[in-house]
């Protein structure tokens, strides 16, 4: 009895995750061919851009992140560059100071005082006066192209207000990271049907560039529970701001590379996304903000519940197979032979087949995420570690983000989020 209730708790869990996959491939199909013609409009005016760099303790990462942005294929004179160092204890101010001497005029180095991202971003945005505003984090690296395919789609489209890139993992070595490959690959399919629904879920740190006036429309960065990003995605929507997406502009980031720096950077993102959702809770299931309210925001709020109850469940039925076979192991013995494979024994319960076809969907959502970027990834190496690896992590930092959020438990382990 007890298995026939969490079975049948399962079942919602699965239909809203199968719906989920078949609307945003319904939705990438539907405009595939726009996207094939929209990475190709030529740029016919160079409004001016201002890219910060907020800065604690990277002085390993800031120069090559310099030397990307100094790389882009984007008028200088057009391009301002301003380092903000929040309070580090190391090198990165001197670094910043260094390339600004170097390249006066285009870059600029800013000295603060510890407080956060989000007063390193506002203090940059005070002093710009361009007509565009991004943010790349001191551990990501642009491609030459990117800031030209991102512009481009403002031009194309006047009623777009900010554009996020396509981010990918950079040079990715230890299995933590191979397995943010594959999760990073599959966020290329998934922005891009977002933004054909206007219900992109956040704007990225790295390199997502928005057009000045949405500042002067919603006012700045705010602390947000340390996810600033999905904080201002909030505010955007709200205030009915279209946000786009653009699969071709290529930004990679620095992974964490060892598994307690993943989790605990995934257990901010997730408890920020949780506080945030609540904090904005009045936009959940309601008409006027489109997909993004009716659909997208409340479904991941619910999907972090499902997610953990989906792991529970594993676990549990697991947990009586083993049990079962212990069973058997002490009443018959153990007895090795050689595993054979019988199509007739196949499970073809109503459970097993629609896994089977939710795994289906998402190798064909990797596949299309591959065929997307013009960054190729290595998929079938990363893969297996990807499907090992990534389900042990989820209900871990999801139920921690959870207890938590709702507990109201203090932050200090934000600081513990670190590339390791």
């Amino acid at each position: 009895m007890l298995e026939q209730i969490l079975s049948a708790l399962m079942y919602p869990f699965l239909f809203l995750s199968m719906f989920f996959q078949v609307l945003l491939l319904i939705s990438f199909f539907e405009n595939k061919k726009k996207y094939d013609e929209e990475e190709y409009h030529k740029l016919e005016h160079f409004p001016s851009v201002a890219v910060a760099i907020p800065c604690w303790n990277e002085e390993k990462t800031l120069p090559a992140t310099l030397d990307s942005l100094l790389a882009l294929d984007y008028p200088k004179d057009k391009l301002s560059i301003m380092v903000v160092d929040d309070g580090s204890k190391d090198r990165t101010y001197a670094i910043a100071q260094e390339y600004a001497a170097k390249y006066p005029g285009l870059i600029a180095a800013i000295s603060k005082e510890n407080g956060g991202k989000h007063t390193a971003v506002n203090l940059a945005l005070a002093r710009s006066t361009s007509d565009l505003f991004g943010c790349l984090d001191a551990d990501s690296f642009v491609a030459p192209h990117t800031l030209k395919t991102i512009v481009s789609y403002f031009e194309r489209d006047t009623e777009i207000m900010a554009v996020t890139p396509c981010i990918h993992i950079r040079r990715p070595k230890t299995f933590i990271q191979r397995m943010q490959a594959v999760e990073y690959l599959m966020g290329v399919f998934i922005r891009k049907a977002f933004g054909s629904l206007d219900a992109i879920q956040v704007t990225p740190g790295p390199f997502s560039i928005f057009k000045k006036e949405v500042f002067e429309k919603i006012g700045n960065y705010h602390k947000a529970h340390n996810t600033e990003d999905f904080e201002i995605t909030l505010r955007m929507h709200k205030a009915h701001l279209k946000i786009a997406n653009s699969h071709k502009a290529l930004v990679y980031t620095v992974g964490p590379s060892t598994a307690i720096g993943f989790f605990y950077q995934r257990l901010r993102w997730a408890r920020g996304f949780l506080e945030n959702a609540l904090d904005y809770r009045e936009l959940f299931f309601k008409k006027e903000y489109g997909n993004f309210g009716m659909f997208t925001l409340p479904m991941a709020f619910m999907f972090v519940f499902y997610g953990l109850y989906a792991a529970l469940f594993a676990v549990y039925t697991s947990a009586k197979q083993i049990a079962v076979l212990i069973e058997r192991w002490l009443t018959v013995g153990i007895h090795f032979q050689v595993p054979t494979f019988d199509i007739f024994y196949f499970n073809t319960n109503v459970m097993s087949f629609i896994v089977m076809v939710m795994l289906t969907m998402f190798l064909l959502v990797l596949y299309i995420s591959n065929t997307l970027t013009d960054d190729r990834q290595q998929f079938f190496r990363n893969f297996p570690i990807f499907f090992i690896l990534y389900p042990f992590f989820v209900p871990l930092y999801l139920g921690r983000a959870v207890f938590d959020t709702f507990l109201k438990q203090k932050n200090e382990w934000v600081l513990q989020d670190t590339k390791k």
